[in-house]
């Protein structure tokens, strides 16, 4: 019997990054959710470090597709209106987004927070996801 249960971890590559802040820091694919994982330090031109949040509306696509894989929750970033507000510009933080699953291949892939977005939401494209089957994630 197939087990369709299974996860795999994907790194971006890194040139495939223009934002630095937050930094995506892997992806998790399953058959129930795409987990991206991203790493935040809070900006020194804040006197508190400022403050992030997530737009409700944000979603993956797959680069060349016009299907949208919408945010189903997310772990420790709130959900637009909410945010979190940093105490010092030296905190960080680490949080994930889940949307709803992508196919598990190899692809190139655009996350989308705003569709018209200034410099400070959170929209990467062209992130490319390789070798996708290489690292299985062992319950």
């Amino acid at each position: 019997m197939k087990n369709n249960k299974k996860s795999y971890v994907v790194h971006p590559l890194f040139e495939t990054q223009k934002k630095i802040n937050p930094v995506v820091l892997r992806f998790i694919l399953s058959n129930e959710f795409t987990r991206v994982d991203f790493g935040y330090a809070a900006p020194w031109m804040y006197i508190k470090g400022g403050w992030i949040h997530i737009a409700p509306h944000a979603y993956l696509a797959i680069d060349g597709s016009p299907k949208k894989y919408a945010l189903m929750h997310t772990e420790n970033i709130p959900i637009a209106p909410q945010k979190h507000e940093f105490e010092t510009t030296e905190d960080w933080k680490v949080f994930s987004l889940f949307f709803e699953p992508l196919p598990i291949q190899d692809c190139v892939v655009n996350l989308i927070e705003e569709e018209n977005p200034s410099e400070n939401d959170f929209n990467y494209y062209a992130l490319k996801l390789e070798n996708v089957l290489d690292v299985e994630i062992i319950p």
